[in-house]
């Protein structure tokens, strides 16, 4: 926590079934170079992959912060925190993000549907932080604002077909695909 009060994290880390990361954003890294978020990552690994976190989360604390963990098919979630923080609050937080992503892609989540809807998992971490501040702790609140359901997107027009902005619902959707296609041939060369 920091000095408000305010829960918040330290960081969100998603790495495959190997060890290797999908996704990780920090916030107010402890951490000063990629290295040695690297080498933190690598060690997380190697502590929590033979444990089985698959029904519910596990809590580990390594190298002075607190992580929660869970497994999903192929992929690891954790997310970091200090060692103030509330273990309770990171659970949530972790679970949160992992039902959000489970209704939003209508599937458990695994490297493979992570990498071919990378816009939507970008999407639900933007939507559960902020600058290491959680924003939502509610799944379906999350997943509505990732589908653009709810008041906000039916005053706009979106998801009725009409024109926003100049574009289509079907023009913004293939732009997505294209970025989202270019993302996964980057991430596995």
């Amino acid at each position: 926590m920091d000095s408000a009060g305010i829960p918040s994290l330290k960081g969100l880390i998603l790495l495959d079934g190997e060890g290797k990361r999908i996704v990780a954003r920090y916030y107010a890294s402890p951490f000063s170079t990629s290295a040695e978020e690297l080498a933190f990552e690598k060690k997380l690994f190697e502590k929590t992959s033979r444990t089985n976190a698959k029904l519910e989360a596990e809590i580990i604390i390594l190298d002075g912060l607190i992580t929660v963990y869970k497994n999903s098919a192929d992929v690891w979630l954790y997310v970091v925190g200090s060692q103030s923080e509330n273990e309770l609050i990171l659970v949530n937080a972790l679970v949160s993000f992992h039902e959000a992503l489970q209704n939003a892609l209508r599937a458990t989540p695994d490297k493979r549907l992570l990498l071919d809807n990378f816009d939507t998992l970008l999407l639900a971490i933007d939507e559960l932080i902020d600058g290491g501040t959680f924003l939502e702790l509610d799944s379906d609140a999350i997943v509505n604002r990732i589908t653009m359901k709810g008041s906000d997107a039916g005053s706009a027009g979106i998801g009725d077909g009409s024109v926003v902005g100049g574009f289509t619902e079907q023009t913004f959707n293939s732009m997505f695909a294209s970025a989202r296609d270019q993302m996964a041939r980057a991430l596995l060369k």
